[in-house]
């Protein structure tokens, strides 16, 4: 029998506890690693749901915010006749009020945290939300409206009368410049304004209307341009049909495209 080599028996031998280490220390690297990457993968998951959660409240809240800055600068100018502002007050008892609902969305979201989703306060809260903004979006457009409907029965002109005096002297030009305005008035006035500069620009351009009416030539009698102003307007009164008015329909114009109705 050959010789051993201690060296070749002591050697392997000394060397398995330090093997041991280190397969003991990259088997905690690895687990270190893998347990980071896991709580990565939490916080991404829930920052997704965070972000679903804000994406569902913030499309409706946006078109919330959006009214209730049109219904804010209304209330802030008042009605020439009336004296009141232009939109209503905003009624709680008949608009709702999502402030209770958001008190319980936060209670849920303190307990269930990213869970939140899950629960039914989100779904009720952007609910109503949606619908809060859906009526007072309605309630402002409405007075909206009515105002500008008040704010053209002082300028518009019977387009018929507009279109049959256009071939006077002088005229062309200055209905010309009456339509320019028309056209600005409408498209300034076909939203609600945001901001009181805006709401400033269609008072503008009404005042521009005013004048400029007064330029325009119209070769009728008095009590038949008040009429036709107020037929093209929130509509005439039976008594501004005087003899001398239906007797110049009759003449210059065609009685039957006028209707008398009650209100």
């Amino acid at each position: 029998m050959s010789e051993v080599n201690i060296n070749d028996v002591v050697t392997p031998l000394a060397s398995v506890p330090e093997e041991r280490g280190i397969f003991a220390r990259r088997s905690g690297d690895f687990k270190a690693r893998l347990q980071r990457y896991l709580q990565m993968e939490k916080a991404q998951d829930i920052r997704d749901n965070l972000l679903r959660i804000a994406k569902k409240i913030d499309t409706p809240t946006q078109t919330l915010a959006q009214a209730l800055c049109s219904y804010r600068v209304l209330r802030q100018v008042h009605d020439d006749e009336t004296g009141k502002p232009i939109v209503g007050p905003f009624d709680r008892a008949t608009f709702g009020n999502p402030q209770i609902l958001l008190t319980a969305f936060c209670q849920q979201y303190a307990t269930h945290k990213h869970d939140v989703e899950q629960e039914g306060e989100l779904a009720l809260l952007t609910q109503e939300i949606r619908r809060l903004a859906s009526e007072l979006s309605t309630h402002t457009t409405a007075a909206w409206v009515n105002y500008i409907r008040g704010l053209k029965a002082q300028w518009e002109v019977d387009q018929r009368l507009f279109s049959n005096l256009a071939h006077q002297e002088g005229q062309r030009k200055v209905q010309q410049h009456y339509s320019d305005l028309v056209e600005k008035f409408t498209s300034s006035s076909r939203g609600l304004p945001k901001t009181i500069e805006e709401f400033d620009t269609v008072r503008d351009l009404h005042e521009k209307l005013c004048q400029q009416r007064g330029a325009l030539k119209l070769d009728v009698p008095e009590e038949v341009n008040l009429f036709l102003k107020a037929v093209a307007g929130q509509g005439a009164t039976l008594d501004m049909l005087t003899p001398n008015v239906l007797s110049w329909l009759t003449e210059e114009d065609d009685p039957t495209r006028y209707r008398i109705r009650r209100l």
